[in-house]
C-alpha cells in the first residue's frame, strides 16, 4: 500500500426513511409539564437544511464531507402507496446523497421497482452482495447494467466499490445487505444475495491491495447487532454506517424517548453508527482515521429536527395553552440533541405542488377515534406486547367473516405493523400511509394444528435468534382467536407449551395437532417467510379474499366509535434469562 496519511471526515447519515418526506408528529416529554406535548419532527426539507449547515460548519476542520443513506427508502407512507419509487427518487436526488445502500424494503415488490428507481436516481446505489450477473435478459425491467447500481462482482467475489478522493486522500465505500433477503423480501430468483461476511472480508482485502487505502466505510443494511458483530469479527473496517433495525443511538430520555446507548459504538478499531428511522433524526459524525484506517477520535450525535409548532395531540386539533407552549419551547431550545431549523424551500415546494394534493384527499377521512395512545412493539418487553398488532388480527377475522368465510383465527407478523398510534383522530391516511403501508392482500389458508404450532415457534425463534440465525424481530407473531405460550428455554420444537383457539361461541379449546383449521394472514406470512416455514407445506395453496391489510383495518375501525387496546392478552412470552 502506498504511503497513507490520517484523514478526518464529517459524515451526515440517515437510514430507513421509508418515504417520510414530511415532518412526523411525535409526543415528547418536557420537564415541568404534566402531559406530553407534540412536535412535528424531521422531514426531508429539514434534513437538507441541516446537512447543508453541517457541511459548512466542518469544511475548515475536516478533509472531506459525505452524506450517506443506509437503505430502506421505500414503503412507509401514503407518498409511497400513491407514487411508489418516483417520489423517493425525486426527493432523494434533491438531498444530493453521495451514496445509498439497498435495503430489504426496496425489494418488497421485486426487482422491477428497483429497476425503475435506478432509471430515476442521480446518486450511486450500493448493493455489494447482490449478484445480478445472471439476471435473465428478457425482463421488461432488469437491474443488471443500470449505471447507478454497484452490485456484487462474481469474478472477484467482492462488492463493487465507490471511491471518493479528498485532497489526494482516498476513502472507499461499499455496501452489503441481509444474506437472507429472499426470506424477508421478494428479489427475483435469478438475482441471489451472497454471504455478507465473505463479501466484506474479500472487499476489504481488495481495497487494501488494489485501491490502496485503509480508509473504508461499510454502508450496511444488516441491522445493528450484525453491524457490531462485523466490527468485532472483521478487521479493516473504519466506520460502519448502518440501518435496518431503526436504532436511534444516543440518550433521548430528556425527551421521553429512551436511551439506546451512546452515539457511535466503537468495537476494536471500528466505529458503528445508526440514526433511527422515518427521517426524524440526522446523524452528524466527525471521525479521524489514522494511517491504518483505525478510528482515533470521533464526535457528534443524532439530532431531532424541530420546527416552531407544538400541540396537545397528534392530529394538531388542540393548540397548547400559551404558558405550556412557552415552557415547552424554552425547554426544547435548551436540549443538546435537538436542532430547530427551517426546511429547504425547494423540497417543500416540490412536495406541496407535486405530491401532497393526492395525499391530502385521504387525510380528511376519519375512520375512528383513539382515546389513548396504542403502543406497538415487536417483541414483548416488561410492559407487554403490541396493543395494535392484535387489533390488526381482529380486523382480518372481521373482514373475512364479513365476506362469508368461516375463519378460526388470524396470525400477523409484528413487522407488518409499522408505528404506534397516538391519541386523537385516526384517518384513512394514517392507516394506509403509516400504520399498514404494505399493499398486501389477506389470504385464507388451511394449516394443521401442528403446522400452526411449528409456525409460531419458528417465527419467534427467528425473531429472537433462539437456536437459529434469524432475519429480524419483525417475524414475531401476534394473533386473534388464537392464544399461545412460548417458553424460550424449552428444547427446540417444544417451546409452544399452550395453544388454544376460540370458537364462535367464545369458548377456548386446545388446538388439535392433526386437525385442519382455517386461518387468515397477509400474503407475506402465509407464504412461509421469516420462520413461518411450516406454512409452505400446506395441502392447498392460500387464496386471496381480495382486501388489503390497510383496507381491512379501516373497515374494522369504522365499526368502533373509539378504538381501544384489546381487553385480553393472547400471548405469554417467557424469554430466556442469563441465569436460567
Amino acid at each position: 500500500m502506498p504511503n497513507v496519511t490520517p484523514i478526518t471526515l464529517s459524515i451526515a447519515h440517515i437510514n430507513d426513511t421509508h418515504s417520510h418526506f414530511e415532518p412526523t408528529p411525535i409526543s415528547l416529554a418536557v420537564n415541568g409539564l404534566e402531559d406530553r406535548i407534540y412536535a412535528n419532527v424531521g422531514g426531508f426539507a429539514r434534513i437538507a437544511s441541516v446537512v447543508k449547515s453541517f457541511k459548512q460548519e466542518t469544511q475548515n476542520d475536516t478533509d472531506g464531507f459525505l452524506f450517506l443513506h443506509a437503505g430502506d427508502c421505500f414503503q412507509g407512507t401514503l407518498y409511497y402507496s400513491l407514487f411508489k419509487g418516483e417520489a423517493n427518487a425525486t426527493l432523494l436526488n434533491m438531498l444530493n446523497l453521495d451514496a445509498m445502500a439497498l435495503g430489504n424494503h426496496e425489494l418488497d415488490l421485486g426487482n422491477a421497482a428497483v429497476s425503475k428507481f435506478l432509471d430515476q436516481i442521480t446518486f450511486p446505489f450500493l448493493a455489494g452482495n447482490w449478484d445480478v450477473s445472471k439476471e435473465l435478459p428478457n425482463k421488461p425491467f432488469p437491474v443488471k447494467g443500470k449505471a447507478p447500481l454497484l452490485a456484487y462482482d462474481p469474478d472477484l467475489k467482492i462488492a463493487s466499490v465507490l471511491t471518493k478522493e479528498f485532497g489526494g486522500k482516498k476513502v472507499a465505500i461499499f455496501s452489503v445487505a441481509l444474506d437472507k433477503m429472499a426470506d424477508i423480501a421478494m428479489p427475483d430468483p435469478d438475482t441471489p444475495f451472497v454471504s455478507s461476511k465473505e463479501t466484506i472480508i474479500n472487499t476489504v482485502k481488495y481495497i487494501h491491495e488494489e485501491i490502496g487505502t485503509p480508509h473504508i466505510i461499510l454502508l450496511s443494511h444488516l441491522g445493528y447487532d450484525q453491524d457490531l458483530k462485523m466490527a468485532e469479527e472483521v478487521e479493516g473496517l473504519s466506520v460502519i454506517v448502518g440501518g435496518h433495525s431503526h436504532v436511534l443511538q444516543g440518550d433521548f430520555s430528556n425527551l421521553g424517548l429512551g436511551d439506546m446507548g451512546p452515539y457511535g459504538r466503537q468495537i476494536n478499531d471500528t466505529l458503528v453508527v445508526q440514526a433511527g428511522c422515518h427521517s426524524l433524526a440526522l446523524g452528524k459524525l466527525t471521525v479521524t482515521l489514522d494511517e491504518n484506517g483505525k478510528v482515533t477520535a470521533h464526535s457528534g450525535g443524532n439530532f431531532l429536527m424541530l420546527g416552531r409548532g407544538l400541540a396537545m395531540d397528534a392530529s394538531w386539533d388542540q393548540n397548547l395553552p400559551d404558558e405550556a407552549f412557552q415552557k415547552g419551547k424554552a425547554y426544547l431550545l435548551e436540549q443538546p440533541n435537538v436542532i430547530h431549523c427551517r426546511g429547504d424551500e425547494g423540497i417543500k415546494q416540490v412536495i406541496a405542488e407535486r405530491y401532497r394534493p393526492a395525499v391530502d384527499k385521504l387525510k380528511s377521512d376519519v375512520v375512528t377515534n383513539l382515546p389513548a395512545r396504542l403502543r406497538h412493539i415487536r417483541v414483548p418487553d416488561e410492559k407487554g406486547g403490541s396493543q395494535i398488532a392484535p387489533l390488526v388480527c381482529e380486523a382480518m377475522i372481521y373482514s373475512a367473516r364479513e365476506r362469508g368465510y368461516e375463519v378460526d383465527f388470524a396470525i400477523h407478523n409484528a413487522g407488518g405493523v409499522r408505528v404506534s398510534l397516538e391519541n386523537g383522530k385516526l384517518t384513512a391516511a394514517e392507516v394506509a400511509g403509516r400504520l399498514l403501508p404494505f399493499a398486501i392482500d389477506l389470504m385464507l389458508y388451511k394449516p394443521t394444528g401442528l403446522q400452526v404450532m411449528q409456525a409460531l415457534e419458528g417465527a419467534i425463534n427467528n425473531a429472537t435468534n433462539n437456536g437459529v440465525e434469524g432475519t429480524g424481530d419483525g417475524s414475531f407473531p401476534y394473533t386473534a382467536g388464537l392464544r399461545y405460550t412460548y417458553e424460550c428455554c424449552k428444547p427446540k420444537g417444544q417451546r409452544i407449551t399452550q395453544l388454544e383457539y376460540q370458537t364462535l361461541g367464545g369458548t377456548w379449546k386446545t388446538v388439535e395437532l392433526e386437525k385442519t383449521y382455517i386461518a387468515v394472514s397477509s400474503a407475506y406470512t402465509s407464504q412461509g417467510k421469516e420462520g413461518y416455514d411450516s406454512l409452505k407445506c400446506m395441502s392447498e395453496l392460500p387464496r386471496s379474499i381480495y382486501v388489503t391489510l390497510a383496507d381491512s383495518f379501516i373497515e374494522f375501525a369504522r365499526t368502533k366509535d373509539t378504538l381501544l387496546a384489546p381487553e385480553e392478552n393472547l400471548l405469554t412470552y417467557l424469554p430466556c434469562r442469563s441465569n436460567d
